[in-house]
């Protein structure tokens, strides 16, 4: 038995039902069934009523200690399918006209709107200039995503951005544009997820058979969900909003691929020889992430390669690295002469 929680941004119930039903474990008896909350879920499970809890691995962040108290244990995780954004709007982000009105509700996705178009009058769903003065954004994901589709109809906004989950339960008209992850060249416009987008967190009992533990995880889910935690379980509270957090696998094909559309020879000489024989076949595990300014013209990034079986100590690694990336970042720059004018910090955050 199967439990799983949805949210807007992150349904669990419909893909965990489908992998089910698929060829792939029809051996094992399975029922799929959905819970109240997090705290049902894992007193359901703690209890036996479910043998496994699938939800999203968002709620799991920082209640860990709630399921070690439990009795319980997470053991992996689904690769995430959908993780990037999608804007809603008849245009594509760099046919928008100027001072066009976008609404984003995460403080990163707007530092990243800005960042790519300055021009443009990027806002929370709250700032909003409505027609209404009493009007106000609906709480719910769904419905506030059909109240701005309303708003963007009538004219008073240019386009939003959601997730592509919250985009087909709100049965958006308007066309979508996803937000791609990786620039189509170097340098070039690209919106890292915010963490654990899409990523379903896998919860049993101690002694949890093993051989279906395997069958039911995936390697890459695995992988995220353990660095992702990691990262974010180190980061300062106020920082988890607005950092935008990829891990994924990477083949060594697709990655001297890029190096040759980039014209990269760091990272082609990485992984093969002047003779152009592959050094290196095993998968590789990536680590993305950045920060950006309020204004959206200062980013703050790292990127680290690794290969799988030594990408924990290289992600613990990273951390560290960026803790001091950070730190040099955001502290004033120091005068090199009593009347040198005040330098203000690369970034603040």
């Amino acid at each position: 038995m199967a439990g799983t929680l949805d949210t807007a941004d992150c349904p669990v119930y419909v893909p965990m039902a489908s992998f089910f039903e698929s060829s792939d474990v029809q051996d094992i008896q399975s029922e799929v069934q959905r819970v109240l909350d997090f705290d049902a879920g894992l007193e359901q499970l703690s209890n036996g009523h479910v043998d496994i809890l699938a939800i999203p691995a968002a709620i799991m962040h920082g209640r860990e200690s709630e399921i070690a108290q439990s009795g319980c244990e997470v053991i992996g995780a689904r690769t995430p399918r959908r993780p990037n954004l999608v804007l809603v709007s008849g245009d594509r982000l760099f046919y928008q006209p100027k001072s066009a009105i976008i609404v984003a509700e995460l403080d990163l996705v707007r530092r990243q709107l800005l960042r790519a178009r300055s021009d443009l009058a990027v806002m929370a769903p709250e700032e909003i200039p409505l027609e209404d003065p009493a009007a106000s954004a609906p709480d719910e994901a769904i419905e506030r995503a059909r109240w701005l589709g309303e708003l963007q109809e009538r004219g008073e906004i240019d386009g939003f951005v959601i997730s592509r989950a919250v985009y087909e339960s709100s049965n958006q008209t308007e066309r979508r544009h996803t937000l791609l992850s990786f620039p189509n060249e170097r340098g070039g416009t690209h919106f890292l997820p915010p963490p654990y987008s899409d990523l379903i967190a896998l919860i049993a009992r101690p002694r949890f058979p093993s051989t279906i533990s395997m069958r039911v995880t995936e390697a890459e889910g695995n992988t995220a969900l353990w660095a992702q935690s990691r990262v974010m379980n180190e980061l300062d509270d106020h920082l988890a909003g607005i950092i935008g957090l990829q891990v994924r696998h990477r083949q060594v094909g697709s990655l001297l691929r890029q190096a040759e559309e980039e014209k990269d020879p760091i990272l082609e000489e990485a992984f093969q020889s002047p003779d152009g024989e592959v050094l290196e076949d095993e998968v590789q595990v990536e680590l993305r992430m950045e920060l950006i300014s309020e204004d959206g013209r200062r980013t703050l990034a790292l990127n680290r390669l690794a290969s799988r079986f030594e990408h924990e100590y290289a992600i613990l690694s990273t951390i560290r690295d960026w803790e001091q990336l950070l730190k040099e970042a955001s502290r004033e720059v120091p005068k090199d002469h009593p009347s040198d004018v005040e330098a203000p910090p690369f970034i603040v955050h």
